[in-house]
């Protein structure tokens, strides 16, 4: 049996998940209590099937047990992220963002029908559903993104600057997990509440005008699923600032 000691040196702990990094390997071990068995073997999935679609992600090497925990090796992606790099240039951040914006339009430039990908409406209704918005709120949501239309695009549900390594001309992308098949401008409102939630409102609005500017949609558009996606946020999120932000997100446009 593997204990943690063996994965190397510990470079990050964050949402649940201790990060190590030994000889080329990247493996992330997440608790047993906030990650089920199926949650890591399902990013392990996604991952490979993204390898196989093309993308530049880092390849799975293993998913195994240790302890009662449970842990995913991967490739170890030298280079550095777009986050990094916006925080040594920030001159050049409008640079990097626009960057962000043309590798979240190559994702979405795929379809797929890969049943293996859940689909987006589906996930976020769920997570509405868990909201512990009142019944109303929730009803109105629900109705509310039945009635946006249906697409079946790669989404990545999670793409935002530390997500993105850069090395020399090419681009990789890290985390998986929440990758589904569904509507690009859900995507992108997904993206924008994330840069919200980790304190760059700026770097939201500049992605914001930027993403709907290259792919030519409607930002009053894109700002009805921001309020779909805020509210399926409210799940994950404990701190009480940013519940609010999110609680005031929902209610961000007029009802369609």
């Amino acid at each position: 049996m593997i204990n943690e000691k063996e994965l190397g040196e510990l470079i990050l702990t964050r949402n649940n998940k201790k990060i190590y990094r030994n000889d080329g390997t990247i493996t992330k071990v997440y608790d047993h209590k906030a990650y089920s068995f199926s949650d890591v073997l399902r990013e392990a999935m996604n991952q490979s099937y993204a390898r196989e679609c093309g993308f530049n992600a880092p390849e799975v090497y293993d998913v195994f047990p240790i302890g009662k925990d449970y842990a995913l090796a991967s490739e170890e992606i030298k280079g550095k992220t777009l986050a990094q790099l916006i925080e040594e240039n920030p001159s050049d951040k409008r640079k990097y963002i626009a960057k962000l914006v043309q590798i979240q339009l190559d994702v979405l430039s795929h379809l797929s029908s890969n049943l293996k990908l859940p689909k987006l409406k589906d996930k976020l209704n769920a997570y509405i559903s868990d909201s512990g918005l009142d019944a109303s709120t929730r009803y109105d949501l629900h109705v509310r993104l039945e009635k946006m239309p249906n697409h079946y695009k790669v989404c990545h549900g999670d793409l935002v600057p530390h997500n993105i390594i850069l090395v020399k001309d090419k681009y990789y992308i890290l985390d998986w997990a929440h990758c589904t098949r569904g509507n690009s401008s859900a995507d992108a409102a997904m993206t924008y509440i994330l840069l919200v939630l980790d304190g760059d409102e700026k770097g939201a609005e500049m992605y914001l005008k930027e993403f709907c500017r290259r792919s030519d949609i409607a930002i009053q558009y894109v700002q009805q699923w921001i309020s779909v996606v805020s509210a399926t946020k409210l799940v994950t999120t404990k701190d009480k600032e940013k519940r609010a932000l999110l609680l005031r997100n929902i209610n961000v446009v007029d009802y369609i």
